[in-house]
């Protein structure tokens, strides 16, 4: 952890303290890709984090609300009260950044269901969750993509979970079942195959946007997905952050 930004160290503590209370919790969003990168991403697209991402089975949320009070984490009463049975946020000790807490399910543009394969590492949430939250972003801004080449730069497309490594076949299986979030994340892989970034990293980058996106095609649809294809563009497939936040 030498180098670490303070953050990064402080989501670690966190789910350390979780995981020794017995709580699983695993970080999530910038802070959980910046920990499973290369020093030659972070050096490409390392960037600064604001908040603190946590993934926590909404079962075990009243143990971790007291073990981030108890960490000197002050809570946004308004926001748990309404929010709190997907979705708790909390301000550091020293309001220097925030914690952004996902109960089982993340919901933005599309919704991911994190809570199944939680527990298959350590530390953070397997990459495969972590790439899809980034490529369900309907509105992408480039710290969405770049997070996501940090991804697709350091992980194999592989057929299982683990230190560089992205369960290819999950991400097949997810967006084979909703048609919506296919066409977001497809869309997004084709944005991630124009990022301008320096060779080595663009041709490289290229490539595996180019074999991730045949293995999306390819995969076998279900049939709620091809019912929805029908459908298309004509109707809007994602939600945009202020309908999530109502």
């Amino acid at each position: 952890m030498n180098g670490a930004p303070d953050i990064v160290q402080e989501g670690r503590r966190l789910v350390e303290q979780a995981s020794a209370a017995g709580l699983v919790v695993r970080l999530f969003g910038g802070v959980a890709i910046w920990l499973r990168a290369s020093e030659a991403t972070r050096a490409a697209f390392g960037r600064r984090y604001a908040d603190i991402d946590l993934v926590a089975h909404r079962g075990q949320s009243r143990e971790l609300r007291g073990l981030l009070e108890a960490e000197g984490y002050e809570p946004e009463r308004m926001f748990n009260a309404t929010h709190g049975a997907r979705r708790l946020l909390y301000h550091a000790p020293d309001a220097s950044f925030h914690v952004d807490v996902f109960l089982d399910r993340f919901q933005m543009s599309h919704e991911l269901d994190l809570g199944a394969h939680l527990d298959a590492e350590p530390l953070t949430v397997p990459a495969a969750e972590l790439l899809l939250a980034k490529l369900q972003v309907a509105e992408v801004n480039r710290k969405d993509l770049t997070d996501a080449a940090m991804l697709l730069l350091d992980h194999e497309l592989a057929g299982e979970d683990g230190p560089g490594r992205l369960d290819v076949e999950r991400v097949c299986a997810i967006c084979a079942g909703d048609w919506g979030l296919y066409t977001t994340a497809t869309d997004n892989l084709g944005r991630l195959r124009e990022l301008a970034i320096d060779e080595p990293m663009r041709g490289e980058l290229q490539a595996r946007t180019a074999a991730l996106s045949e293995r999306l095609e390819v995969a076998p649809k279900t049939r709620s997905w091809r019912m929805r294809a029908r459908v298309g563009r004509r109707v809007r497939w994602y939600e945009t952050p202020e309908e999530v936040a109502r």
